[in-house]
């Protein structure tokens, strides 16, 4: 069973290198290396802990309509951008893209990189639906620094009950 908590995030600002991921490219790791290896031009950005520790580097995703729902062709093909949170007004600079994620509930999960695909599938196919939800938008990857910790953030909703209407 996977370990779960269900939280309630307001919107969230990533400042990021953005690209399309396909069943032919993955481009995920390569998005992460533009913005890895120029991680200088935004590390002022980043929004801090007390401790001065960055918040955290999220690869938030979006369908190709940037309405952030969930990516299409099984999961495979959608929008992907790797950076880090930024604040709502921050200004752009040239060749990053800002992203506004909509406040949502999630339900976030720790997750080792080397059972992501497994743990990705369970809460899809198995404990969204026995908890009575759905899967309501694009889930996004997030990993905490100050801690380590690597996450999913799958938002979700009630799934609605139909009721027999008896004439």
């Amino acid at each position: 069973m996977v370990k779960y908590k269900m939280i309630d995030l307001p919107k969230i600002a990533i400042i990021g290198k953005e690209g399309l991921c396909t069943k032919e490219k993955n481009v995920v790791q390569d998005l992460w290396k533009q913005a890895n290896s120029n991680f200088c031009e935004i590390a002022d950005l980043g929004m801090k802990n007390a401790d001065g520790s960055f918040v955290g580097f999220w690869g938030a995703m979006s369908d190709e309509t940037m309405s952030f729902m969930p990516w299409t062709d099984g999961f495979s093909r959608g929008l992907y951008l790797a950076g880090i949170e930024v604040y709502e007004d921050t200004e752009v600079p040239a060749g990053w893209v800002k992203w506004i994620l909509p406040a949502r509930k999630y339900l976030v999960t720790e997750v080792d990189p080397n059972s992501y695909a497994e743990t990705f599938r369970s809460v899809i196919d198995d404990l969204i639906p026995e908890l009575g939800m759905k899967l309501a938008g694009a889930v996004c990857d997030f990993a905490e620094p100050a801690t380590g910790q690597n996450k999913l953030f799958f938002p979700v909703e009630e799934e609605e009950i139909l009721e027999n209407n008896e004439q």
